[in-house]
């Protein structure tokens, strides 16, 4: 098998893996975007509830950074856009 069959098969399972990294991101970003509005709603700060929902959408967003990150070092690694 020559190189550039192997990489022309290679391509669309990276855009699979790609497809799947990008719908974790956004589930991600929403999870931690819908748990900060509701951390807002309950209002007072000073709630361990809300610090709890607060420190749960910060984990969903560091969780969509790191997805990410592992986007773009794909499209690196495999030269695409």
């Amino acid at each position: 098998m020559s190189t550039n069959v192997g990489y022309a098969q290679l391509i669309p399972m990276v855009q699979g893996v790609l497809d799947t990294l990008d719908s974790g991101i956004e589930a991600e970003q929403d999870a931690a975007a819908g748990l900060g509005r509701l951390a807002r709603a309950m209002g007072d700060g000073q709630s361990e509830g809300e610090e709890a929902l607060l420190q749960a959408s910060r984990q969903h967003a560091i969780k969509a950074m790191q997805m990410r990150a592992k986007r773009a070092a794909l499209l690196a690694q495999y030269g695409l856009s």
